[in-house]
């Protein structure tokens, strides 16, 4: 077996430190995504695929069989029973910010109970170096920041200014509220440090 690219070593670091608060979050790789979605075709539980990201970053491309979180909410308000029943897997672009989305799942706050089987989704980023393609054929992707620039070679990809990551901050905070005061303290802990 080849060695990893420096690239996806890099990749695989930041997942890591993003994910360090979700341990007890079981992740999914973009293989584990494509074989639950292959399962679910055949009889299994549906999956519920879900992007968390902002507008912009789905612009540019989303997973295949991807719904965004607006569309899977108006689901659990639809068909609440359905939902518990599957597997929910957000993503973003590394696992931070569909971490955070996995905690408000396993809370409660959306469904009437918590879904049985929430996972992680290991982002954009990794699923470029794993699965090297998106939906609809797309070989762009939006890594939010620079940081986190490190999709796989034949990849383009686009990233927010600082000043962009700003505006997109008070949406995300707003969200952060529904999850805690924990989590709000780790997000700053997370951007200032």
């Amino acid at each position: 077996m080849a060695e990893p690219s420096a690239r996806r070593q890099r990749a695989e670091a930041l997942l890591r430190r993003c994910t360090a608060s979700f341990v007890d979050i079981p992740l999914a790789s973009g293989h584990e995504v494509l074989c639950l979605q292959e399962e679910s075709r055949n009889g299994g539980p549906a999956v519920f695929l879900i992007d968390v990201r902002d507008v912009a970053e789905q612009t540019c491309s989303m997973l295949p069989g991807a719904i965004t979180a607006a569309t899977f909410e108006r689901e659990c308000l639809a068909r609440p029973e359905e939902v518990l029943r599957s597997i929910c897997i957000p993503y973003c672009t590394i696992g931070f910010r569909s971490g955070m989305y996995c905690r408000r799942l396993l809370s409660g706050s959306l469904l009437p109970a918590a879904p049985v089987d929430v996972r992680n989704g290991e982002g954009v980023v990794l699923w470029s170096h794993d699965v090297g393609r998106f939906a609809d054929g797309a070989k762009q992707l939006h890594c939010y920041g620079a940081e986190w620039d490190v999709a796989a070679e034949g990849f383009s990809t686009s990233v927010y200014t600082r000043g962009e990551q700003v505006g997109a901050l008070p949406r995300f905070v707003q969200s952060v509220f529904s999850y805690g005061m924990a989590w709000l303290r780790s997000l700053v802990q997370r951007l200032c440090c």
